[in-house]
């Protein structure tokens, strides 16, 4: 194998595309402290971008050594991780050094905010904390995916800690501002977990993965996946009420209307096919929308905020 083989075998492991799931939080986080104290330190900023894009990395390569006995079952060509590590372009060996040494500069890293940002010993081990939980999602021996937990912890990784955490970076104190803001992108990293678990069913079932569609069958969670979809409508409800009780202008509130219309695509595709957790197709076009809604999600928030930013600048 070539040197560009390999290095395109070491993109396609990494999954650059899935880095936006903790990328768009993080960034809604850093606003967020914006919008409320009204300032940035870039430099502050640059450093934990840094040390949550070596967390990603180190999770996201794990996942695929810890999955690769499903992985190398499943023929889903939209879920079933990257499929370099099951077609031998990069060993089981390579990819965890690349997954521990990632994980290693990013704990290292985390020590500027202690020595030359005077973090507390407390935020530190906060935020190690919450990279061991990620880790742990399939890492050892915690396996959180395979014992239940996956679907709530990848919830609440990818969604409350990167937001509430990038938050923390800047104003350097705990606000429920940021979790609340969280929870519409927490839902829907929730439900679209849920429905990429219906294709790989089989293979999760016969590698011991015990998430959620595999412990409570298919017809049980597609219940859930569409209570959840409702659920995403009454929290992104709350987070923009809250926002206005802060003093959001009602003209900044106009972008999310758009995810309404998002999240009532997917509804509307449920309802025309009530047997959707079975049809690879349908499933295959709901899994993009439902990335889409999720990243939408973060955007439209980051926008709301910074059109308020804009109206009050123009005010005066």
């Amino acid at each position: 194998m070539t040197v560009a083989e390999k290095l395109k075998a070491f993109v396609r492991l990494s999954k650059p595309f899935k880095f936006l799931t903790m990328v768009y939080p993080f960034l809604l986080g850093t606003v967020i402290a914006i919008w409320d104290e009204g300032h940035i330190d870039v430099g502050l900023f640059l450093v934990s971008f840094s040390i949550l894009m070596l967390a990603v990395e180190c999770v996201y390569v794990q996942n695929d050594v810890a999955d690769l006995k499903t992985d190398s079952e499943n023929p889903s060509k939209f879920t079933g991780g990257s499929k370099v590590l099951v077609e031998g372009l990069i060993s089981p060996g390579e990819a965890l050094f690349i997954a521990y040494a990632s994980g290693i500069l990013a704990v290292l890293l985390g020590l500027v905010f202690v020595f030359k940002y005077r973090f507390s010993w407390n935020f530190y081990f906060l935020c190690f904390v919450l990279f061991l939980i990620a880790y742990g999602y399939t890492g050892w021996p915690f396996r959180f995916a395979y014992r239940g937990l996956g679907e709530v912890v990848l919830a609440f990784t990818n969604a409350v800690a990167p937001t509430l955490i990038a938050y923390m970076f800047q104003t350097r104190h705990f606000s429920w501002l940021p979790v609340i803001m969280s929870l519409p992108y927490m839902i829907s990293v929730f439900a679209q977990k849920v429905l990429r678990e219906f294709p790989d069913y089989e293979p999760d079932r016969k590698a011991g993965k015990r998430n959620l569609v595999v412990r409570f069958g298919k017809e049980r969670m597609a219940v859930v996946y569409v209570a959840s979809l409702y659920l995403y409508i009454f929290v992104l409800i709350l987070a923009v009420l809250y926002l206005m009780r802060l003093g959001l202008s009602v003209l900044a509130t106009f972008p999310v209307a758009y995810l309404f219309i998002s999240v009532y695509k997917l509804i509307d595709t449920v309802r025309k096919n009530r047997d959707f957790y079975n049809n690879y197709e349908v499933l295959k076009v709901m899994n993009g929308r439902g990335f889409k809604l999720m990243f939408d999600t973060n955007i439209v928030l980051i926008l709301v905020l910074g059109i308020d930013l804009l109206i009050k600048a123009v005010r005066g």
